[in-house]
């Protein structure tokens, strides 16, 4: 009877530790808002781009600058305040998983941009980086799912 409920007693141990480490992991995740944000953020620095005009320009980097920072700094406080990952939850996979996305943005942006100032379209920078904030506000989300499923099979006590 007593090895039953030692058993039991760590039975719910680890489901309480496995559900603590699924917290931290899902505190961690980058928001869906952010992904939007930063495409759009794309979107206004393009529009200075393609005015090329001194106040354009003068305008949009600025917005731009401030926006990302303050997004960035809204995300990264409020994972450092709740919670900290441990090292090794996010291994080469993680890594090629991010430098791909960053890849695809950027590939799909720029080829965009040079495709469309190719065939003289107006706007071709703004037109780019619409659609290059489109990929990412969709596929930021698909990214952070991944991470998170490589994150939870990389914490302790998961089964590899």
């Amino acid at each position: 009877m007593a090895d039953e409920l030692q058993a039991a007693n760590a039975d719910e141990a680890l489901a309480e530790i496995q559900n603590r480490q699924r917290q931290v992991i899902d505190v961690a995740t980058v928001p869906a808002w952010y992904w939007w944000a930063v495409g759009a953020l794309m979107v206004v620095l393009a529009v200075g781009v393609d005015n090329r005009t001194p106040v354009a320009i003068g305008v949009t980097v600025p917005v731009f600058v401030i926006g990302l920072l303050a997004a960035t700094g809204v995300v990264v406080r409020g994972q450092f305040r709740d919670a900290q990952l441990r090292k090794g939850l996010l291994d080469g996979r993680g890594v090629l998983a991010i430098l791909g996305f960053v890849a695809l943005i950027v590939g799909v942006t720029l080829g965009t941009a040079f495709a469309l100032r190719a065939v003289r379209v107006s706007y071709p920078a703004t037109l780019a980086c619409l659609i290059g904030g489109l990929v990412l506000g969709l596929g930021g989300p698909i990214l952070m799912r991944a991470l998170r499923h490589i994150m939870l099979a990389n914490r302790v006590g998961s089964p590899r």
